[in-house]
């Protein structure tokens, strides 16, 4: 059995930004039984809120090598068998799988094994997948229930909620970054340079500003909320507003007077409107907002 174990996979689904994601699983020996170490590679998806992201998990097993692969050495796997089940499916349309690479240590040499999961072995009632691709898909999940779930668990749309995190300080990473594991995923995975952008600032966070108020400006009132649906549709602008102030200064009659793309930002701005308190002076007057909503989205990654 060998000694150690590198997992890299290129998990790719036909929806996004992003399509791919990237996973490395190292496993190695300790007294206590295996070391898991894997890290999770994302591209950006969308690059006003969800940026490029490198996150790490850590976990223990205690039991042997061969308890893990179901008592399968993969140095004893026949390089025909890899190369013919690779080469199943030349022309299929694949829409989404993972693409995996094993890094075995054999006899001191390190040995590389591809297996290409294809989305009838994923989705498919009768998927005939073969002995090797199966084996593989068996270990992935066992690594999985340990480790936790991996880019099937991600949202299919991003709404702006979840903060950059830091990219860990760590070895693993380190090694990732400076393209020790490149030929593992491939050249064009560009796995490297997507640890690099996750370490970058983040740009601003979107903003809602109040451009004006007349002919007489508010006592209180707080900017409109960004619509989450505003955001994800990358809806920004400048929406204005007139509306009537009554006896006791209620906010009466909005009428919007924005372009149409900018409908979807209206309702948040009629919420902000009726809190809004004013002066004696302006009761019984109509009003007339201006409120610009900015994504403040990087230009490199509109």
């Amino acid at each position: 059995m060998p000694d150690s174990i590198v997992i890299a996979r290129d998990t790719f689904w036909d929806f996004g930004p992003p399509f791919h994601y990237y996973d490395l699983i190292l496993i190695t020996k300790n007294d206590e039984g295996l070391v898991l170490d894997q890290v999770l590679v994302t591209p950006h998806g969308d690059a006003c809120f969800q940026p490029a992201k490198v996150e790490e998990r850590k976990a223990v097993l205690h039991e042997s090598v061969s308890d893990l692969l179901g008592g399968r050495n993969p140095c004893d796997i026949p390089e025909k068998e890899l190369n013919r089940e690779i080469k199943r499916c030349k022309k299929c349309l694949v829409f989404s799988g993972a693409n995996v690479t094993m890094q075995a240590s054999c006899s001191g040499q390190n040995r590389q094994l591809r297996m290409d999961i294809l989305d009838r072995d994923i989705y498919g009632s009768h998927p005939q997948t073969p002995a090797n691709t199966s084996w593989t898909m068996q270990l992935l999940m066992k690594l999985q229930d340990v480790l936790g779930p991996g880019s099937e668990a991600e949202p299919m749309f991003h709404l702006g909620t979840d903060p950059r995190q830091p990219v860990p300080e760590d070895a693993v990473v380190n090694s990732i970054r400076d393209g020790k594991y490149d030929d593992l995923f491939g050249k064009d995975s560009g796995i490297s340079g997507i640890v690099v952008e996750a370490e970058q600032p983040p740009p601003p966070p979107p903003s809602v500003e109040v451009v004006g108020v007349e002919p007489i400006a508010p006592i209180s009132g707080e900017a409109p909320k960004y619509p989450p649906i505003a955001r994800a549709a990358h809806v920004e602008g400048l929406v204005e507003a007139t509306f009537d102030l009554g006896p006791y200064g209620k906010v009466t009659n909005i009428q919007f007077l924005s372009q149409q793309r900018l409908k979807m930002a209206e309702l948040s701005v009629s919420d902000a409107l009726a809190k809004w308190t004013f002066p004696p002076s302006a009761f019984g007057k109509t009003e007339k907002a201006q409120i610009r909503s900015s994504l403040n989205c990087p230009a490199s990654h509109p």
